[in-house]
């Protein structure tokens, strides 16, 4: 590593406290290399990212904490004023952060490489800017594991059907989440903040159902999906979540929560599962199933307008008007 890598002279950043006093709290690991420096130092340089801000860092630490990995939730903790040095800023060390806090929209830390589409990315945001402050705390406890978020974010909805790409679960989480949005304006009787929750979480177990074959290239059933299933997958985390961050829900939102995910319209009653019974219940089911459909739709229509092609998921070709 040549030696102007390692040195530490450097100017101080013009406006440093201004500067320091507008970034983000918390940052995503993007990447991180660690080097020697000398026989009790080990020199760490990485990239935080955050939609407001990116930047990189380094530091020297006598023993690396080996928990700071790619995707990460870390903060940082600064050395005085800040300086920079070959394009990083100098800073005392990074900490990963343990605990999910409440007012972070994960959202605005998603990488790059997990999704391309910052639209998409955009429209999450603001519908957990809706889920008011005890359903964002849950839904940031039930996903800030950062494995189990990119997954969430990364996998299809299915493996033949609808949304069957990659980021496809998260597209159909923030479609459903949208058009139940929409509906709901139109009956008071209908919670908003739990309805939204529930969209962006009702599919959200499939992040274990299906797991990317690097060997094949595709996306496959896990065990726990075939087993399981998603259902099970998202109410265990749910619960889990929950419990050990102490999150702050009332019971009637909790249950309100759980019933719009698990309640099944014409379920029979040796299953144990509900009939929906709120309107967030109906709504959920409706525009899921709309979600869906209308995926196998537009990617089986045809160009010019008459019959698309054949798919078994909607029992016959669509046949959609192009004038």
């Amino acid at each position: 590593m040549p030696d102007s890598k390692l040195t530490f002279e450097a100017n101080r950043l013009p406006g440093a406290d201004q500067v320091v006093d507008r970034l983000p709290s918390v940052f995503r690991l993007q990447s991180i290399a660690r080097f020697p420096f000398d026989e009790r130092h080990t020199l760490c340089q990485a990239a935080l990212f955050h939609e407001q801000a990116s930047l990189k860092v380094e530091w020297l630490c006598r023993q690396p904490d080996n928990r700071l990995t790619v995707g990460a939730l870390v903060a940082i903790r600064w050395l005085g004023r800040p300086v920079s040095t070959m394009g990083a800023v100098r800073i005392s060390r990074l900490v990963k952060l343990e605990r999910p806090e409440a007012s972070l929209d994960p959202f605005t830390t998603v990488l790059h490489s997990w999704v391309k589409d910052r639209a998409l990315v955009a429209r999450a945001t603001q519908l957990w800017e809706e889920l008011g402050r005890p359903l964002q705390h849950l839904f940031n406890a039930v996903f800030w594991d950062h494995h189990r978020f990119e997954r969430y974010l990364d996998g299809p909805s299915s493996l033949a059907g609808h949304h069957n790409g990659r980021n496809g679960n998260f597209r159909h989480a923030v479609e459903v989440a949208e058009r139940a949005r929409a509906l709901a304006s139109h009956h008071p009787e209908a919670h908003l903040p739990v309805l939204i929750a529930s969209s962006l979480l009702h599919d959200a177990g499939k992040a274990e159902e299906y797991r990317f074959n690097g060997r094949f290239r595709c996306f496959e059933m896990t065990e726990r999906g075939a087993l399981l299933g998603h259902k099970h997958t998202v109410l265990e985390w749910i619960a889990a979540a929950r419990a050990q961050h102490r999150v702050i829900l009332p019971e009637a939102h909790y249950l309100a929560l759980l019933h719009a995910i698990t309640a099944a319209k014409g379920a029979p009653d040796w299953l144990g599962l509900r009939e929906p019974l709120s309107l967030d219940a109906h709504i959920l089911s409706m525009v899921d199933r709309l979600s869906g459909q209308a995926d196998l739709v537009a990617r089986n229509a045809p160009v010019r307008g008459g019959f698309g092609a054949y798919h078994r998921h909607l029992r016959g070709r669509p046949y959609v008007l192009r004038e």
